[in-house]
């Protein structure tokens, strides 16, 4: 008896009902839900992060990124892993949206997902998350160079917090040496579950030869959240917006210069 067709069948199926969840999201459940944003909301130098951005697309004003660790708990395809990235914020016909440089992420079918299909630049790295009901802590790091230190104490639940996703995402998609790298746009839905601000906060970060997050100007803490938000996902595919050379795809997989 041959199993064949029907693993092919289910994988099939498979691929399309996460590429279904992912882009239009299940009008039942979230895609995501309850996931935790740590974030701090930092100044960065324009000139030092330029280099970092696609062709076109500028820091907004004033110029600041939000730098931050996450836990996802329950998605609709399964997986409960943790994440750390950066995210710059960039002008957008729509207002100030989101460019993404540099993610790590501690699970393999996210980073494929993520990646391929919304352009985040994900690389598998290692995540530490440690929360309990006053105060919280993460650390992040890649191939044995710790990156990313944050901790606080839980504070005063915001009113009128701004988004940690639900922004214009400027992001690119493409295999390097294989097909044209695009400029992409889309923006997430986010449903605000809760925020609350961080005190007593400290950050440490650092770089090595293949994440050089030290090189990318960032700053001073303006302000640290912790956001809890249900994701339902994308109502729109994302959207070519131009091609790109290959060459950003390329500077991006190099390691560079300390």
């Amino acid at each position: 008896m041959s199993w064949e067709p029907a693993v092919r069948s289910s994988g099939r199926s498979l691929v399309a009902d996460l590429r279904r969840s992912l882009l239009l999201g299940d009008p039942r459940r979230s895609l995501y839900r309850d996931a935790h944003y740590f974030s701090a909301t930092v100044d960065i130098d324009p000139a030092r992060m330029r280099q970092w951005l696609p062709a076109g697309v500028r820091v907004a004003e004033p110029a600041r990124a939000d730098l931050f660790t996450a836990w996802f708990p329950d998605c609709n395809y399964g997986s409960v892993y943790h994440e750390a990235g950066l995210f710059v914020h960039v002008k957008t016909l729509q207002g100030t949206g989101i460019h993404c440089p540099w993610m790590i992420l501690d699970d393999d079918v996210a980073l494929i997902l993520g990646r391929e299909l919304l352009g985040y630049p994900k690389k598998l790295g290692t995540i530490d998350w440690n929360l309990t009901g006053t105060h919280i802590h993460a650390e992040a790091g890649r191939r044995g160079h710790p990156l990313l230190r944050m901790s606080g104490r839980l504070g005063e639940n915001l009113t009128d917090p701004p988004p940690i996703l639900g922004r214009p995402h400027r992001n690119v998609a493409g295999l390097a040496g294989l097909f044209p790298a695009w400029l992409m746009a889309f923006t997430p839905r986010e449903r605000v579950i809760e925020v609350r601000r961080i005190d007593e906060f400290t950050l440490e970060f650092a770089g090595s030869e293949r994440d050089p997050l030290d090189q990318m100007g960032i700053g001073r803490v303006v302000e640290a959240r912790l956001h809890r938000v249900d994701l339902p996902g994308v109502w729109i595919p994302p959207i070519p917006v131009r091609p790109l050379t290959p060459l950003f795809m390329l500077s991006r997989m190099r390691p560079r210069v300390l």
